[in-house]
């Protein structure tokens, strides 16, 4: 179902989530020096999905993020040559190539996920716990996409 939005309330949110991205130097402009540094978008989000428990495949990634299985192997060929993930066959079927992080590519996904924690809980501090509860579900549902 779609649903009218106001313009006003559009540019609000637009201009709240600029400066939520300014303030916790979310924005790709101030992450020098940041873990995020040097990391392309669609690393990011392999990276989060790898330090996830499962037996990865290139096309069980593609499936799981909704990309095409070229970006993916484009994005593991940047990650791979900077040694955070590792493609190895599968003992079982020598057709498949499993992906994993390496230990270097595990102690990023930790500084990233602490990082992310450590934003998350700055910006829920500044609300009462009511209002953080109503925040949690409400983005929950813009992510989930809920009509």
């Amino acid at each position: 179902m779609t649903r009218t939005v106001d313009d006003s309330q559009a540019r609000a949110l637009t201009a709240a989530i600029g400066a939520l991205m300014r303030q916790f130097k979310l924005e790709p402009g101030l992450l020098a020096g940041s873990a995020y540094a040097d990391l392309h978008i669609n690393d990011v989000g392999l990276l989060a999905m790898l330090a996830e428990p499962g037996d990865w495949t290139v096309r069980g990634l593609a499936q799981t993020l909704d990309a095409p299985d070229s970006t993916v192997s484009s994005a593991l060929d940047r990650l791979e040559k900077r040694g955070l993930v590792a493609r190895r066959r599968r003992t079982s079927d020598r057709r498949v190539m499993r992906v994993e992080l390496t230990p270097d590519g595990q102690a990023l996904t930790e500084r990233l996920r602490a990082g992310q924690m450590e934003n998350s809980r700055s910006m829920l501090a500044r609300l009462t716990l009511e209002d953080r509860a109503h925040l949690v579900r409400l983005m929950a549902a813009v992510a989930r996409g809920d009509d």
